[in-house]
């Protein structure tokens, strides 16, 4: 697997008027021959927890890099980044970008692989033995932008940097 993306979708309801992102990347520790069960399982976790705190976002891999947005109240993203930070199955966590913005960009993602060269992604979904393909929805133009910084910190780290 070349790559994964995903989201953590939460109601727009559960999302304050103004959301805090934190953008970070960190090289992944999991074995190559586990990734795509492990993350399989991760996902299933926290795809419930996030929602019960009105936490989305996007996770990117790319190679032994990660990647990931987190989106919600500030809080809750502070703790949750807090948890991410000490994860052992990835080192080197370093942040990209915090702050506040108008609104959060992945509301309503599902994971999705990452295309090469310019190659459409591929949408995923996590079941009982894995990450398997699924139907596809497009990114926009705020995504885009985020999800680019996402990439370029993936393969810069990837080139050696």
């Amino acid at each position: 697997m070349s790559g994964v993306e995903t989201a953590v979708p939460a109601s727009t309801e559960s999302v304050a008027a103004t959301t805090f992102r934190i953008v970070y990347r960190s090289r992944n520790k999991i074995p190559a021959q586990e990734r795509e069960e492990q993350l399989g399982n991760i996902f299933r976790v926290a795809l419930p927890n996030n929602r019960s705190q009105g936490i989305c976002g996007a996770l990117l891999m790319w190679g032994d890099w990660f990647a990931q947005t987190l989106e919600g109240d500030e809080a809750a993203v502070r703790e949750l980044f807090a948890r991410i930070e000490v994860d052992q199955r990835h080192e080197k966590v370093e942040v990209i970008e915090s702050g506040p913005v108008d609104e959060p960009v992945f509301a309503r993602w599902a994971m999705a692989k990452v295309g090469e060269h310019r190659e459409a992604d591929i949408p995923l979904i996590a079941t009982a033995t894995g990450i398997t393909e699924a139907s596809g929805r497009k990114a926009t133009e705020d995504q885009e932008k985020v999800l680019t910084k996402m990439r370029d910190a993936t393969r810069a780290f990837g080139a050696g940097y």
